[in-house]
């Protein structure tokens, strides 16, 4: 709906214009936009330019957790294992590929937060870093983070890292901005766009947050998506990278979405949120 302009050609005074100019693109800026699911420009705004940092116009409030709320955000738990062999100015040596030891990769994995299909199912082992998607991404994200510095095929931790070590809630919000502004979600994949999901991920987030009490199909939310993010859209396969990047890796690895085993490789996959999701963020109506 495009700002209202009428009645605008009896002012004589500019600076009378541009006030009412202001103020209409106030107004529009605060109504409900269509494909927005409610939201009005200046909310999404919010949700693009803000979050995970809390904004007094943001659909989504993150809250402070406690130590066992925390411990059900499985890539936070696996950061924090890696961040605890590194405590007190300890290093892990990497393989010449910059890759984690299999001694640490089988540790790792062993710790249960995050299950890699095609082992638990008997198709694969736990060997080398790069065949665990679920392990790899946790040695990236501490390494693209300010918790962690790689120098001669070693890693460690920052000054930043040994502050907080102690602290959950801010290693969270670490991974956070890492996870879903740097990090790039088309790593693990060779889909055409490496935008989709990462624009304005919040905006998934508070559907899952709104919609996600019972299960629904990965479609739903794409179509959502995508109504708000039109020009994203641009091949048949826009749905399912959509589906695989934010709901089959991204928000499972952070224990925001619980997917049934029997439809994890459907078209439609079906996805409900977690006890964890509603515990991390709620719904802000202003």
């Amino acid at each position: 709906m495009p700002i209202n302009l009428d009645d605008l050609g009896n002012f004589d005074n500019l600076e009378d214009l541009n006030k009412i100019l202001e103020k209409r693109m106030k107004e529009h800026n605060s109504i409900a936009a269509p494909g927005f699911d409610g939201l009005s420009p200046e909310r999404m705004a919010a949700l693009q330019t803000s979050f995970p940092e809390n904004h007094p116009k943001s659909p989504l409030v993150k809250n402070y957790l406690k130590p066992m709320e925390l411990a059900q955000c499985p890539l936070l738990m696996q950061l924090r294992f890696l961040m605890e062999k590194l405590r007190g100015g300890k290093e892990i040596k990497l393989t010449r590929t910059g890759a984690l030891p299999t001694a640490v990769v089988k540790e790792l994995y062993e710790q249960g937060h995050l299950k890699n299909y095609w082992i638990e199912n008997g198709y694969s082992k736990v060997n080398r870093e790069g065949e665990i998607m679920e392990v790899l991404i946790t040695r990236l994200l501490l390494e693209i983070s300010s918790l962690a510095k790689k120098r001669n095929h070693k890693l460690s931790l920052t000054r930043k890292g040994e502050k907080i070590i102690d602290d959950g809630n801010a290693i969270l919000d670490e991974l956070l901005q890492i996870l879903l502004y740097k990090f790039n979600w088309g790593y693990f994949d060779g889909y055409e766009s490496e935008n989709i999901g990462q624009v304005i991920p919040g905006f998934s987030i508070y559907l899952i947050k709104k919609y996600g009490d019972e299960e629904r199909s990965s479609k739903f939310y794409a179509q959502k998506y995508f109504e708000a993010f039109p020009h994203l859209r641009g091949n048949k396969n826009d749905f399912n990278c959509y589906k695989s990047r934010t709901f089959s890796r991204y928000f499972k690895f952070l224990g925001l979405v619980k997917i049934p085993d029997k439809t994890l490789f459907d078209e439609e996959m079906m996805v409900a949120k977690t006890p964890f999701c509603d515990l991390l963020f709620s719904l802000q109506n202003k």
